[in-house]
């Protein structure tokens, strides 16, 4: 778009240091309506962002303590396995 304009405005009898500097204003004036027209997206890419973060929180305290219930639970499985050859090897010693 640059040499398109430029070559507009020097068709027109522009001299080049005029024609340059038109193309400069109009480059600055599409990035300001273009970072004006992207804020909003830019707000909601960060809202998301938060969201994400909280939910990410919030499913690894959910992992966190389903760890822990296996742990406890396989704790548990194995003392009643343990208790279990004792009470059976008891059984068998009293015979």
């Amino acid at each position: 778009m640059q040499v398109a304009l430029f070559r507009a405005l020097r068709s027109a009898n522009i001299d080049d240091e005029a024609a340059a500097k038109a193309v400069v204003v109009v480059e600055e004036q599409i990035d300001m309506a273009v970072g004006r027209a992207i804020e909003p997206l830019k707000q909601q890419i960060a809202g998301l962002e938060v969201q994400l973060e909280s939910g990410l929180k919030g499913m690894q305290t959910s992992i966190d303590g389903l760890k822990w219930y296996i742990i406890g639970l396989g704790s548990l499985m194995t003392g009643a396995i343990a208790i279990g050859a004792a009470l059976t090897a008891y059984a068998q010693f009293i015979k």
